[in-house]
């Protein structure tokens, strides 16, 4: 509950910040090259410990937990580098639809490290059941970041004016969860024969969870860059906002439930409670997405239209056509640290590698089939909706097959 009202507040506040930047501020050809620039930064960010800081859940000696946590921002700070340089590469293939805007090469491995230690940081402390300092870290990140977006808005700031303020955020956020751990803990002496077993313990992270969450979260930035490509900015922007309203509502819930489920299974030794905890909980959270669902789908399109603007006309459309992807993305994604505790790192990686098939045949089909934009946007919903079905089905498939070997 502290963590749902940490995430709930910051939430709200971001949300409310978007309708004020997409009121008065910014149009959706705008907004494209922002989301276009997140959507990358997520790719790195996701990977920048090599998924690392998922063993930190896992260890139960704090010490070893801190010396993991060393090693897991030491890694953050090269992969942000990396990612950086790589970023290059993308921004001059599409100088056009970022605007020339050069400080993009320099907020991009900023933006990936800010993210990363964010998303290394919140394992931590989760681990610690310090639920507070993560939901304070949430809400001062949003109002920070929302603020710097307002701000730079009224001073009339192209789409780097977002890509700044988000920054902003991701920095205050950080500074405060380091102002907590230097409260509650020390940093131990570095050991690098201790450094070098945890690697090697939590290999399969490297191996198989880094790169498939890589793959995984490459499947919208390719999405938006497609739609960029074959359909123009306007729709780009449209769409990328309608990921981004429903990706915030899903938040709202499934990043605080998902770290605390995490740290919970992470303590259960018996296959046969593991089925029962997973099946306990789909089917609650599909009582929830259900209730979420209808009601979307009886919000009139109109409302949107009369909140931010005649420009962003269309909006609500996309968020329906969408709505069924989103939904059983929440169900699936709320559930899919029960692979990690199975230790199914190698066939989730294969099962990723599917997923990116999947959406390619889906965008590329979509439009030589169809030559339309909508009608593309529903042949890629329906692939969405079918992987996160099969992504359920699997996990339940995998648990009933420890039960029956009894094994965990």
């Amino acid at each position: 509950m502290t963590l749902f009202s940490g995430s709930s507040l910051a939430q709200l506040i971001s949300i409310g910040a978007l309708i004020i930047l997409q009121r008065f501020f910014y149009s959706p050809e705008e907004y494209a090259p922002f989301r276009l620039f997140f959507e990358y930064v997520a790719i790195f960010s996701s990977i920048s410990a090599l998924r690392l800081e998922s063993g930190l859940i896992l260890e139960r000696e704090e010490d070893k937990a801190i010396s993991l946590l060393r090693i897991c921002t030491r890694l953050c700070f090269i992969i942000s580098l990396i990612g950086g340089a790589i970023f290059s590469i993308y921004y001059f293939k599409e100088i056009e639809v970022f605007q020339h805007e050069w400080i993009l090469l320099l907020l991009m491995p900023l933006a990936i490290f800010g993210n990363g230690l964010i998303q290394i940081l919140q394992p931590f402390f989760t681990r610690a059941k310090s639920f507070i300092t993560i939901s304070s870290s949430k809400v001062i990140h949003s109002v920070f970041g929302s603020i710097t977006q307002i701000i730079t808005g009224i001073l009339e700031f192209n789409f780097v004016g977002l890509i700044i303020g988000r920054i902003m955020g991701l920095i205050s956020g950080d500074i405060n969860y380091f102002k907590n751990f230097y409260k509650k803990f020390k940093w131990n002496q570095r050991d690098k024969k201790v450094e070098k077993d945890l690697i090697k313990k939590h290999k399969k992270f490297i191996y198989f969870t880094s790169p498939g969450i890589f793959v995984g979260n490459s499947i919208n930035f390719i999405i938006l860059m497609a739609f960029t490509s074959f359909y123009g900015e306007e729709f780009t922007g449209l769409t990328a906002a309608a990921i981004q309203y429903l990706g915030l509502v899903v938040m709202l819930f499934a990043s605080s439930f998902s770290q605390v489920y995490y740290n919970e299974i992470a303590q259960i030794n018996e296959s046969k409670k593991l089925l029962k905890s997973y099946v306990f909980w789909l089917k609650r959270l599909f009582i929830l997405t259900l209730i979420g669902w209808i009601i979307l789908m009886l919000t009139p399109s109109s409302l949107v239209t009369s909140v931010l603007g005649i420009k962003w006309i269309g909006l609500m459309k996309i968020i329906k056509i969408i709505s069924p992807w989103m939904a059983i993305m929440f169900l699936a994604s709320s559930l899919s640290y029960v692979f990690i505790r199975l230790g199914k790192q190698k066939e989730i990686f294969f099962f990723d590698l599917f997923h990116l098939t999947l959406v390619l045949f889906a965008l590329y089909g979509g439009h030589y089939i169809f030559n339309c934009k909508i009608q593309t946007l529903y042949f890629v919903t329906i692939v969405q909706s079918i992987f996160y079905v099969l992504s359920i089905i699997l996990a339940y498939f995998f648990l009933n097959k420890a039960v029956k070997k009894e094994e965990l």
